[in-house]
């Protein structure tokens, strides 16, 4: 089958890849020709994200189209589902995922526990409907926020009442502050045929709500990650969902929480490229394309995942660094090939699969990794 993606960042450059070892035509619809997906597909559509004439142009060229990102106005695209246009996953499936909001009715229709959290207009309204909060409080975007983008802590009422001022209050709501003891993900996979796979559960850093490292396995007892398996394909299942979903989660002393969904390949799932037997881009497209799905175990004792962050505004190609990092033993560099570096932008990845055969052997190597590159690429700095 031939696959069409509607985006052309880092996560199509990575679907074009595992495309091209699977012998699938992949073609990418973006607007700029030196996007990171657009060398490494088969084909490129021009044309603004997800504009109708240029997704149109996409599917007469391919068979199925999926989605890069969440940043694509759905509403105009239903016309060619409705003609016909292959969507996975389905456009009403995607739409109940667009916004972090109505995720949130979502999961608790499921009865799956999430954050308290309260509209911002209710809670402006109906000041009484913030007694069960305590500040600080978290406000989130419904829509659009992504890498830190979107989040506002708010230490107090009258930070809450200028935060107000300063924002469209219809597309925010507030949560309750989350005194997590971890910060999880887990990447999974649904057919067509409704088959359901789920990797490993993953331990995510992100210092400033930006994702810096990613370790697995996940250093938590073995009933949580069973409780994260029910909670995905409870989710997955529910929604028909067809393609890999990743769900963030809060290891909260009430329990695992749902932080937010994430319907498509996901930063947290990156490792699986050298640490799984199949990578989550692989296993994506074998969706997409009615494939039955991949092995996701781990083929390596752990991995750690390091983002590569801008740290200055640049148009450099830090070609000394890209090789330096390259050089590391046992790391396998990934470098997007983004036209300008701007401070905590992902321009790359590193990847290093663990030996350790304990918690503790593999923790050290975690230390010992992230010194490495940090001599090379200031991720600290990256986050000031």
């Amino acid at each position: 089958m031939r696959v069409g993606i509607i985006g052309a960042g880092q996560l199509a450059q990575m679907l074009a890849m595992a495309a091209r070892t699977m012998g699938i035509s992949l073609v990418v619809q973006g607007p700029c020709g030196d996007d990171p997906a657009v060398a490494a597909a088969s084909g490129w559509v021009p044309g603004p994200l997800g504009a109708p004439e240029a997704v149109q142009a996409l599917a007469d060229q391919v068979d199925v189209i999926g989605f890069e990102n969440e940043l694509v106005d759905l509403a105009p695209l239903r016309p060619l589902e409705q003609a016909g246009v292959v969507f996975r996953p389905s456009l009403d499936t995607l739409s109940t995922l667009m916004d972090k909001r109505r995720q949130r009715h979502v999961l608790q229709d499921l009865n799956i526990p999430v954050p308290t959290w309260v509209d911002l207009n209710e809670a402006l309204t109906h000041p009484e409907r913030l007694h069960d909060f305590d500040y600080p409080l978290m406000a989130k975007a419904a829509s659009g926020g992504y890498d830190g983008r979107g989040l506002q802590t708010i230490d107090d009422a009258e930070a809450l009442k200028a935060f107000a001022e300063t924002v469209d209050t219809e597309d925010w709501y507030l949560e309750r502050f989350v005194d997590f003891e971890r910060e999880l993900a887990m990447v999974g996979s649904r057919s067509v045929t409704g088959e359901a796979r789920c990797y490993p559960l993953l331990e995510t850093r992100q210092p400033g709500q930006v994702c810096t490292t990613v370790l697995a396995p996940a250093s938590v007892p073995q009933d949580v990650e069973a409780r994260a398996v029910t909670i995905v394909g409870s989710i997955l299942q529910q929604l028909d969902y067809v393609g890999v979903l990743a769900v963030e989660l809060f290891l909260a002393p009430e329990g695992l929480l749902v932080n937010e969904l994430a319907p498509r390949t996901h930063n947290s799932g990156h490792l699986t490229i050298e640490a799984c037997a199949t990578s989550q881009f692989e296993q994506h497209l074998r969706a997409l394309t009615g494939t039955s799905l991949g092995p996701t175990h781990l083929s390596t004792p752990g991995a750690v995942m390091v983002n590569l962050l801008g740290f200055e505004d640049s148009r450099k190609t830090y070609a000394h660094e890209q090789q330096a990092l390259a050089a590391l033993p046992g790391f396998h560099l990934h470098w997007y090939g983004k036209r300008v570096s701007r401070r905590g932008r992902k321009l790359g990845h590193v990847t290093r699969c663990l030996t350790g055969s304990t918690p503790a052997q593999r923790q050290q190597a975690v230390k010992e990794s992230l010194a490495a590159v940090d001599r090379i690429w200031p991720v600290a700095q990256a986050m000031a």
